[in-house]
């Protein structure tokens, strides 16, 4: 669908603008508490870290298990088509009625993640995982992946590699680094749980993301914004310096597609 704009029936409230410090913020305490998995750069929740860096040219394929599809894709956007050894299939470009057969989820920075053979990401160098498909799937993986990898020690590398650069991306650096040596008190991880496209175009994606909080039932969603940069799936980094939206209570996981676990 070059060009043009496809929306899901989920459609996603606009966040109220912030106000106060981001540590008296509820999306950042809520992330604290509910959401260890994608700490995006949250000071309550904070990790030490900084090495660890990808070793370019040095990439391994991420599917074992499954192997890489070798599909010409068709590339595109601000800088190179794609990175030297990635290769996705781009061709399935209507939004996902449900989440791929090739699904198999792997440990990531101590959380749980999607992977998929056909949808990415395919390929690992480090900590960075990467090569998603250009398609509204690829852009649903990385939603997941990307926030998680900041969990890790390497985040430094993961911003570096994929987060697009600007003032917002500048804050979420200031942010981590001064989390760094810190810890808040330990709470109930979460897991997703399910995922809705809000809207998805070549360039851009807007996924929200459905989470469970700890082994309860309750469900919250959060949105993540995507961008095609450098010839992948990068994350974009809102005015507060988070990778996701404040967290909004949801009573049923009905609006989006579940995972099946």
């Amino acid at each position: 669908m070059p060009g043009s704009t496809a929306r899901s029936r989920a459609a996603s409230k606009a966040p109220e603008p912030v106000k106060g410090p981001y540590w008296q913020q509820r999306g950042w305490q809520a992330a604290a508490a509910f959401l260890a998995l994608a700490v995006v750069g949250a000071v309550l929740a904070a990790f030490s870290g900084g090495a660890g860096a990808p070793a370019r040219g040095e990439s391994v394929d991420l599917g074992s298990s499954q192997p890489l599809v070798r599909a010409a894709g068709a590339g595109g956007g601000a800088g190179p088509v794609r990175r030297d050894g990635c290769r996705t299939d781009d061709t399935a470009t209507k939004l996902p009625g449900a989440p791929p057969r090739d699904v198999s989820w792997r440990q990531l920075a101590g959380d749980s993640v999607p992977t998929s053979a056909s949808a990415g990401p395919t390929l690992a160098g480090g900590p960075v995982w990467w090569c998603f498909a250009r398609t509204p799937m690829g852009a649903v993986m990385a939603a997941h992946v990307i926030p998680t990898q900041m969990s890790g020690g390497a985040w430094r590398s993961v911003v570096e590699e994929q987060v697009v650069p600007g003032r917002s991306r500048d804050f979420l650096v200031s942010l981590r680094s001064a989390a760094d040596g810190r810890r808040a008190g330990d709470g109930p991880r979460s897991s997703y749980a399910g995922y809705a496209v809000n809207d998805y175009s070549p360039t851009e994606a807007r996924v929200r993301l459905l989470l469970r909080a700890g082994g309860g039932t309750s469900l919250y969603s959060t949105e993540v914004v995507l961008r095609w940069h450098d010839g992948d799936w990068k994350a974009v980094a809102q005015p507060d310096g988070s990778l996701f939206s404040d967290l909004a209570p949801t009573a049923n996981g009905g609006s989006f597609e579940l995972w099946r676990l």
